[in-house]
C-alpha cells in the first residue's frame, strides 16, 4: 500500500507517517503486514531515502511496526479500542458540554462563589510575600508546613477542633483526602455509612475501594437516629453542619448521640464540615471534633466555598491515637504546591481571612434572604423548600407533573442550569415522587436572583 502526499503545509516524512498509522489503527493493514522498503517507497514517492527513513523510524518508535533484521518492516498487533481513538470521542463529548455551559445565562448547578468581592489586592500582596523567600527544590515539602500554624489556631478559635501539626493533613480538595482516607483504611474497615441523599463524590473513593456502601435517610434533623443505631459499620460520613443537599444541621444532642453510637461501635466518623462558615440566624454549632471525648472523628475541611474553589486546598484532622498506620503515606496527600500554603498563610496571619469571612457572611445572609423572599412570591405551594438559613444552596422540590429531566431542560430553555437532586440518592427507591433540584445561588449577583427564581417558575409551571 503506497501512501498519498499532496499537503503542501506538512512535511513529507509526517504524511507517509500518519498515513501509515492510520491504516494499521483502521486495520486497513493487516498484522504481519510487510511495509515496502525505505528505496522502493522513496522512488515510487519520488522522496529522499532520509525522509522515509524518518518516517518508518517514527512509526517503530511508537510500535506500530517492528524492524526484523535483513527482513523488513513489519506490522504490530494492535488493540482495537486504541486510546487514540477513545480521546477523539473524549474531546467531543467535553467540547458538547461546554457548549452548553456557555449557553446558560446563570448557572445554579455548581458549587460556585462570589467573585465580585474578592480580596484580589490583598491575595496579591500575600502572593508577593510569599515569593520573596521561595524554595525552589524538594526540602520545602520536608520542612514545616507554613499553613498550618495559623489552621491549627483558626480551627480551634471557630470550630473548636483540636489538631496538631502531625495530626492535621493538608491536600488538593477534600475528594481528594478522601480518596486518601478510602486507601488507608481499607485493610481495617470494610463498610460506611453515608447520609441519603449525600454528595456523590464523597462515598464514591469507598466504593472504588470494595466497600460496603449503606445509605440511612436523611429528616429534619439530619441523618435518621433510630436507623443508625440499628446499624453496625467501621465508618460514618456525615455533614452535620451543612447537609449536601437538603442544608439540615444535626443539633448537638443528636450530636452526642452519633458519638456514643461510633464509641459502641467502634466506628470513625467523618466529619466533612461543609459550609460551616455560613450560618446566617443562628451561631456556629460545634463541631463532632470538639465534642468528641473518644478519639472517633476525623475532621475535614476546605477553603472552597469560603474562599474559592480554584484554591484546591482542603485538610484532615486525624484523632489522637489513631489506629490506622498511616505515616508511610502522608506523603501521598502534600499535593499543594508551598507557593500556595506560604500565600495562604500570610493571607491568614494578616488577618485577611477573618476579614474576608466577616464581610462574605453579610453577602451570603442577604443572598439567601433574597431567595427566600423570591420563593414566597411564587403563588401557591409549586415550590417546597427547606428553609435553613446557612450555606449557599437550597433545596427545590418542583410540585409539578414533570420528570427530571423535564424540569432540567425546561429551565436550559430559559438560560439557566440547575443540578437535578436525583443523582445525590444511592438508591433509586429513595428519591422522592416530585423532582428535586439544587439552587446554587453564591455566584448569582444579589439583584438578579428573584429574577432568575421567578423564571425557574415560568418555566416549570406555565401552559
Amino acid at each position: 500500500m503506497i501512501p498519498t502526499i499532496h499537503q503542501k503545509d506538512r512535511l513529507l516524512y509526517e504524511q507517509i507517517y500518519e498515513f501509515y498509522k492510520n491504516a494499521i489503527l483502521s486495520k486497513r493493514i493487516s498484522h504481519r503486514h510487510k511495509l515496502p522498503s525505505h528505496r522502493t517507497l522513496a522512488k515510487e514517492l519520488g522522496v529522499g531515502i532520509n525522509t522515509v527513513l524518518k518516517a518508518y523510524e517514527q512509526l517503530t518508535i511508537e510500535g506500530y511496526v517492528t524492524n526484523e533484521h535483513r527482513k523488513g518492516l513489519f506490522v504490530n498487533m494492535i488493540d482495537s479500542k486504541d486510546w487514540q481513538v477513545q480521546s477523539n470521542k473524549k474531546q467531543r463529548v467535553q467540547k458538547k458540554n461546554t457548549q452548553t455551559t456557555i449557553k446558560a445565562a446563570f448557572n445554579t448547578s455548581m458549587q460556585l462563589v462570589d467573585e465580585n468581592h474578592f480580596p484580589i489586592r490583598q491575595w496579591r500582596k500575600c502572593s508577593n510575600w510569599a515569593m520573596d523567600k521561595v524554595s525552589f527544590q524538594y526540602q520545602e515539602y520536608e520542612g514545616e508546613d507554613p499553613l498550618k500554624k495559623p489552621l491549627i489556631q483558626y480551627l480551634l478559635n471557630y470550630r473548636g477542633v483540636h489538631a496538631t501539626p502531625e495530626r492535621l493533613l493538608i491536600g488538593s480538595g477534600t475528594s481528594v483526602m478522601l480518596f486518601w482516607l478510602a486507601f488507608i483504611l481499607r485493610k481495617s474497615c470494610s463498610k460506611i455509612i453515608v447520609e441519603e441523599p449525600c454528595y456523590p463524590r464523597s462515598r464514591l473513593p469507598f466504593q472504588e475501594f470494595g466497600y460496603e456502601v449503606k445509605p440511612v435517610t436523611v429528616d429534619h434533623d439530619g441523618i435518621d437516629l433510630k436507623s443508625l443505631k440499628k446499624e453496625k459499620a467501621n465508618l460514618l460520613y456525615l455533614t452535620p453542619s451543612h447537609q449536601y443537599p437538603t442544608g439540615v444541621a444535626i443539633p448537638v444532642s443528636n450530636r452526642l448521640q452519633i458519638l456514643s453510637w461510633a464509641k459502641k461501635n467502634r466506628a470513625y466518623i467523618i466529619e466533612d464540615d461543609f459550609d460551616c462558615e455560613f450560618r446566617y440566624k443562628t451561631k456556629l454549632m460545634p463541631s463532632l471534633q470538639g465534642l468528641d471525648q473518644s478519639d472517633r472523628v476525623i475532621y475535614a475541611g476546605t477553603f472552597s466555598s469560603a474562599l474559592m474553589p480554584s484554591l484546591r486546598v482542603a485538610y484532615l484532622v486525624l484523632p489522637e491515637n489513631f489506629s490506622v498506620d498511616y505515616q508511610s503515606y502522608r506523603y501521598l496527600t502534600t499535593t499543594v504546591p508551598y507557593f500556595t500554603r506560604k500565600t495562604l498563610a500570610w493571607f491568614m496571619e494578616e488577618g485577611y481571612w477573618e476579614r474576608h469571612l466577616k464581610k462574605m457572611r453579610t453577602i451570603y445572609k442577604k443572598k439567601y434572604d433574597t431567595c427566600i423572599d423570591g420563593l414566597k412570591k411564587i403563588p401557591g405551594n409549586k415550590i417546597s423548600y427547606n428553609n435553613t438559613p446557612s450555606g449557599l444552596n437550597i433545596l427545590l422540590r418542583i410540585n409539578a407533573r414533570l420528570s427530571e429531566r423535564e424540569v432540567i431542560k425546561r429551565a436550559l430553555d430559559k438560560g439557566i442550569l440547575v443540578t437535578a437532586a436525583g443523582e445525590f440518592y444511592f438508591n433509586k427507591e429513595n428519591r422522592p415522587r416530585q423532582p428535586e433540584v439544587l439552587f446554587e445561588f453564591g455566584s448569582i449577583p444579589q439583584d438578579k436572583i428573584e429574577k432568575v427564581l421567578s423564571t425557574l417558575a415560568d418555566a416549570w409551571f406555565s401552559s
